[in-house]
């Protein structure tokens, strides 16, 4: 049996996700594809503009089979800790043969040796990392120059989103030493366009979402998910600034010391946001005010993403204890009992499980954002697709 893993958010799913599942559904002839999602905030430490049961329901009427919740303390971390939690997962369910993922570039040997330099890094690349940071790099930007020069690469050849997150899935199934086999797919279109393209983007599609452009999301989204969009929008969407006054709440009443203790602080970041927080109003003026060329826009976000969450360092596991079953098709009913009786816990309901309190609050503070009452989404059963 072959079984192919995909790691997304699917905020929200659209065509060129679609294209995605098929071509690693084809590319390593699956008989079931997993999907491991992540729930109520996303990697850019921003609510999910979609519920995590919607967008698995959109993803499963279009390839997936079977989809999972990647949890909170993996979900908005850095694309290495994102990687491995979704890798982990995939791992410990013992039947994954295949993980697919999108890119810029396909070359499988090249993004397997840059991955493996990154993994063990020797002093060549160790010195031009540090060279890099102290020319006031991000991090990400110089791990991206100094993997280029130490491979003899162009500028530019490695540092691209989708292809920085490929080769944080394959150090994570190298530090694993898991046996699952990379399956890549080249993407197509510009990951960040913020105009809607045959293959869109989701920056783009969220954008008409909110602005209610109709014409567009009928053109990005496949015909089968459209039907699940409609109702989530009518449900209640999280918009971006949905929990700007809540944060801004949280910063003023913070004390440096508390504010320390967040993952993703150090190097005096949140002595910058907390001398932010005093003049800025939203959440996007945060940041502007404190972003620099070391300080990105990602690792703020996330980091402000910890202060409304109220999340210590020490709070953040070293790997996942378990997933969440989000949905399923009723053809994959015989791996999924297979994966339920394997060594991996999957719950169902996470109001009813310890350990999950953390994304309890991040389901609350989602409802919250959308201007819904509190819920219990928490207590939903799984999505069954036919």
């Amino acid at each position: 049996m072959t079984v192919c893993g995909v790691i997304a958010e699917y905020d929200p799913f659209h065509k060129g996700h679609a294209y995605h599942l098929q071509k690693a559904r084809e590319i390593t002839r699956a008989d079931y594809i997993i999907c491991v999602i992540s729930g109520s905030f996303t990697q850019r430490g921003l609510p999910a503009l979609l519920p995590a049961h919607a967008r698995a329901q959109m993803a499963l009427s279009c390839g997936a089979d079977i989809v999972l919740q990647l949890p909170y303390a993996f979900s908005v971390r850095e694309a290495e800790f994102f990687a491995l939690g979704g890798v982990y997962i995939l791992n410990a369910l013992s039947c994954v043969t295949h993980l697919s993922f999108g890119c810029e570039r396909d070359d499988l040997p090249l993004l397997q040796r840059a991955a493996q330099c990154l993994e063990h890094p020797d002093a060549a690349l160790e010195e031009a990392l540090r060279n890099g940071l102290d020319a006031g790099l991000s991090h990400a930007q110089a791990q991206g120059r100094a993997l280029e020069e130490r491979l003899h690469l162009p500028s530019g050849a490695l540092n691209a989103p989708n292809t920085a997150l490929a080769l944080s899935y394959l150090r994570a199934l190298i530090r694993l030493d898991s046996p699952i086999c990379p399956a890549p797919v080249q993407r197509t279109g510009d990951y960040h366009a913020l105009e809607l393209q045959a293959l869109p983007s989701a920056t783009a599609l969220r954008g008409a979402i909110l602005r209610g452009d109709w014409a567009g999301i009928e053109a990005s989204v496949p015909a089968s998910a459209l039907p699940i969009l409609r109702s989530a929008i009518l449900e209640g969407l999280c918009p971006p600034d949905g929990l700007d006054s809540l944060l801004r709440a949280r910063l003023l009443t913070a004390s440096p010391e508390e504010m320390a203790s967040l993952p993703g602080m150090g190097e005096g970041l949140e002595m910058r946001i907390l001398k932010a927080a005093e003049t800025a109003v939203t959440r996007s003026q945060l940041i502007e005010l404190i972003k620099t060329r070391r300080y990105t826009h990602g690792r703020i976000s996330r980091a402000l993403c910890h202060a409304l969450m109220q999340i210590n360092k020490a709070d953040l596991p070293a790997l996942p204890s378990c997933a969440r079953i989000l949905g399923f098709r009723q053809g994959a009913r015989p791996l999924l009992r297979k994966l339920q009786e394997g060594p991996f816990p999957l719950v169902t309901r996470p109001a009813r499980e310890a350990g999950w309190e953390m994304d309890i609050r991040a389901d609350e503070l989602r409802q919250i954002g959308a201007g819904l009452p509190r819920g219990l989404t928490y207590r939903q059963s799984p999505v069954i697709m036919p």
